[in-house]
């Protein structure tokens, strides 16, 4: 019988049938690999993940920053706007059908649950606002994906703090 432990986990993987075994003393199977340590037995210590692991889950990491930044809201002219998806498509729309008819104005619901006329320069204005946003999201993201492209190895790619230099 021979037991390994699991990188980033409290469990013990049996190694004769994979099995996962949490840390509690109550499971039969968790006091087995107990008394197998006891007898002077060693776990398997886990593999450490090669740079190029390391950079893969940090760029997973770095995707999920830039998308909280980016739908997280901006202001624009002192507005409070919502920046998701949804309302970055119908600001779109908005937008084109101010295009169509300059004389197109609509009550544009702020992020704060306000609501603003916006007419055909104000949605350009709001639309320029919102996509600078989001392109300033992508920018940063560019910015630390090079970075952690760069990095020589796991301790500069930890240097590198995917939370710091986003837009507001």
């Amino acid at each position: 019988m021979s037991y390994s432990l699991l990188a980033g986990s409290d469990c013990v993987r049996r190694d004769a049938d994979g099995a996962l075994i949490p840390p509690d003393p109550g499971n039969r199977d968790y006091r087995a690999f107990l008394s197998w340590v006891a007898v002077g037995n060693a776990a398997t210590l886990p593999e450490k993940p090669t740079l190029a692991e390391l950079k893969a889950e940090r760029r997973a990491a770095l995707v999920e920053r830039r998308r909280r930044a980016e739908t997280a809201g901006t202001r624009v002219n002192g507005m409070s706007m919502s920046t998701d998806e949804k309302t970055q498509a119908k600001l779109t729309a908005a937008v084109v059908a101010s295009v169509l008819d300059n004389a197109y104005a609509v009550n544009w619901k702020l992020a704060d649950g306000s609501f603003a006329l916006f007419d055909h320069a104000a949605l350009i204005a709001a639309a320029q606002g919102v996509r600078a946003h989001v392109q300033n999201c992508f920018d940063r993201e560019a910015q630390l994906a090079a970075a952690i492209d760069a990095a020589v190895d796991a301790t500069a790619l930890a240097s590198i703090d995917i939370d710091a230099g986003w837009p507001a």
